[in-house]
């Protein structure tokens, strides 16, 4: 949502919106029902609020990051370094963290990937040509990459 917020007027309110469905705002940006509530946590997180239906919601509500007492700069920064390192232990390692808690930001991650994907790769209409092509292009970036392709798609 809105990261690495200094002060309460560098906050663009007409991209946020009520998260609660019941609320009559709900999903409509731009509607002056949003307000800055507080700061809070190590991170100084900012707290919405809705005017409406007076829920109140963080930044990082709908994100990887949102309940973690970790910067996302350094999640960002670990969950990158893994290809790198080649694996979770030695990039946790690396960087001062246990193993499990960079498999659980993996999994954090892994999921939020995959809801954004179902909500942006949904009614494609695409036809079987097409799917055709895409797997076509990716077997090619696989021989290119020096990695073998079982043919099975």
């Amino acid at each position: 949502m809105i990261s690495d917020i200094q002060m309460t007027s560098e906050i663009d309110y007409s991209e946020l919106f009520c998260p609660q469905k019941d609320c009559s705002a709900y999903g409509k940006k731009d509607q002056g029902n949003i307000v800055f509530k507080e700061r809070y946590g190590k991170n100084n997180r900012v707290l919405f609020k809705c005017k409406i239906c007076k829920h109140c919601f963080s930044e990082t509500r709908g994100t990887p990051y949102f309940g973690l007492n970790t910067p996302a700069e350094e999640v960002v920064r670990t969950l990158a370094m893994i290809p790198e390192k080649g694996g979770i232990r030695g990039t946790a390692r690396a960087n001062g963290h246990d193993k499990d808690t960079v498999s659980r930001w993996i999994k954090r991650a892994g999921d939020h990937c995959e809801k954004v994907n179902d909500h942006l790769l949904k009614d494609l209409n695409l036809k079987l040509v097409e799917v055709d092509e895409i797997w076509s292009y990716i077997k090619k970036t696989k021989k290119c990459d020096g990695r073998r392709s079982s043919g099975i798609w």
